[in-house]
């Protein structure tokens, strides 16, 4: 994460804002590129990262701007960076570390890599892609699947699948597939280099939309210049008309990406025109340097100067979503397209705290679908809760929700259970998010899911971790213990509940659970 301290008018506080890189590939594409182990040393999609964030650390160096001063709301700020890991996942590794067994370097590594806290990935145009019948991108779909849905490349990578809406119903089928029975998260769509680039606006690609809004999973489209991006625009036109007319409750649920619309195309406003519209988004890989603070202020000035925040009741920076294109594109790309996101430019041209957490990540976790469609746990049984309560804190310091972490480290050590996703529980609103976390665990045993959720119920003292009841629906902006319809929530959790006061006591219960 990144650590924004403010100072203003004799006040200092701080602001976590959780980074996603929302493009990137994994498989070994036909041109050569590859990217088959996100954790291989030196060239893996991680230790890119922390290239990214040593070369961000580098620069602050060189110019200062690690803390600057600017105006905020008309009041004079300083804000000063720095690179925080995410409590949940940096909890985690330490217990694994301490464990002293398998995952044990997973701390040490991440030390480098603690900026960009998770990213988006999905296959190449790969040497995998037409080995199996169902479809032409199925096994590279399942390789991905393979990485993204384990431990503990589920706690980085988000998975998109990918297919070509010029197989018609194999690939209609394939959208279904890969959110059903592969768990990946959303689409990604290459016109061209699947050689479809002509028919951009064709029914086929239409349905292809559509079928992944039945999911709630974002597509992102590949561009290669101006015209495939206008095209783009129009294919978004005329399947949000036919969702309107046909499947209206799926609009909200219709989330398309344009990626690499800017390099090129500053003050192109019918380029603009074409991302400031519903349901759309534009990523920023490609754009690096000096562009990128220019299209900040061009892009900026020209949605304000128009009033485009009637469009859609979004903000300029609730449009844009941070990306590398990695391998693609390397290290110092992706850091000069960041640093002209936190620095003192922008600021002083307009741009907000607020602005920085949408770019950075905000965006891309709104438009996912564990947050958009409700997370509910399906033909469970009662499965049990556990509280954990230490009532005697004060003197042996021992943290009910560092308890909970470190059952979770001994789960996995021992082969009990696997992490399939997470999600960030938010506070009241999408303005900062809490220590809470939504696990989806699978049994290594009977390979059943099971939505964990992991609550702080009173810091350090009572925590609970529990299960998600049948029907009972995960509330991304948390619960308030005294609202009328939390209080089933908690009512359900309590009914089949065990008291914890130590680690033994919970790994025995959770083992029991899942074997």
């Amino acid at each position: 994460m990144l650590t924004c301290t403010i100072e203003q008018n004799g006040k200092k506080w701080e602001e976590k804002i959780f980074v996603i890189d929302a493009h990137s590939h994994i498989g070994q594409d036909v041109d050569g590129a590859t990217m088959m182990n996100p954790l291989a040393p030196g060239a893996g999609t991680f230790d890119f990262w922390g290239n990214v964030q040593g070369r961000i650390k580098s620069d602050w160096e060189k110019t200062g701007e690690q803390s600057f001063t600017t105006n905020i709301d008309g009041k004079t700020t300083k804000i000063s960076w720095s690179f925080t890991p995410y409590p949940f996942t940096d909890k985690l590794y330490i217990a694994l570390q301490k464990l002293g067994k398998k995952h044990s370097d997973l701390k040490e590594k991440s030390k480098f890599y603690s900026m960009i806290d998770q990213g988006v990935c999905f296959p190449f145009q790969d040497v995998f892609r037409d080995k199996r019948p169902e479809a032409l991108y199925r096994a590279s779909n399942i390789n991905v699947s393979r990485f993204t849905t384990r431990f503990p490349f589920s706690m980085k990578l988000i998975g998109y699948g990918r297919c070509d809406p010029m197989e018609g119903e194999k690939a209609v089928n394939e959208v279904r597939y890969m959110r059903e029975v592969l768990g990946l998260r959303g689409l990604k769509l290459h016109p061209r280099s699947e050689g479809w680039i002509d028919k951009i606006t064709s029914e086929k690609a239409s349905q292809v939309l559509i079928e992944a809004a039945s999911f709630s999973m974002p597509v992102i489209f590949d561009t290669r210049g101006r015209g495939s991006i206008l095209q783009i625009g129009q294919l978004i036109e005329s399947t949000r008309n036919a969702i309107k007319s046909s499947y209206p409750d799926l609009l909200p649920h219709f989330k398309v990406i344009i990626a690499h619309f800017a390099q090129g195309n500053i003050d192109d406003h019918e380029v603009y025109n074409t991302i400031v519209q519903p349901n759309t988004y534009g990523d920023l890989s490609m754009l690096h340097g000096a562009g990128a603070g220019n299209f900040f202020e061009s892009f900026r000035r020209w949605f304000k100067s128009n009033n485009k925040e009637r469009v859609d009741n979004r903000t300029w920076s609730e449009y844009l979503l941070y990306a590398s294109d990695y391998p693609y594109f390397g290290d110092v790309h992706s850091q000069k397209l960041l640093k002209y996101v936190i620095n003192k430019q922008f600021f002083d041209t307009g741009g907000t705290l607020r602005d920085v957490k949408n770019i950075l990540g905000l965006n891309q976790l709104r438009i996912l679908p564990e947050y958009c469609v409700p997370q509910q746990q399906k033909d469970l049984k009662s499965p049990p809760s556990l509280t954990l309560s230490n009532p005697l804190y004060n003197q042996n310091k021992v943290n009910t929700y560092e308890t909970a972490i470190n059952t979770i480290a001994q789960l996995i050590v021992g082969n009990i259970i696997d992490i399939k996703q997470f999600c960030l529980q938010f506070k009241d609103t999408w303005t900062a998010f809490n220590d809470d976390v939504l696990l989806t665990v699978i049994s290594s045993k009977s390979k059943q899911e099971r939505n964990m959720l992991l609550m702080n119920l009173v810091k350090n003292f009572i925590s609970i971790f529990a299960p998600l009841q049948s029907n009972i629906e995960w509330k991304k902006f948390g619960y308030r213990y005294f609202d009328p319809e939390d209080r089933a929530f908690f009512a359900s959790l309590f009914k089949t509940n065990y008291l914890s006061i130590d680690i033994n006591k919970t790994v025995e219960t959770f083992t029991h659970i899942y074997t």
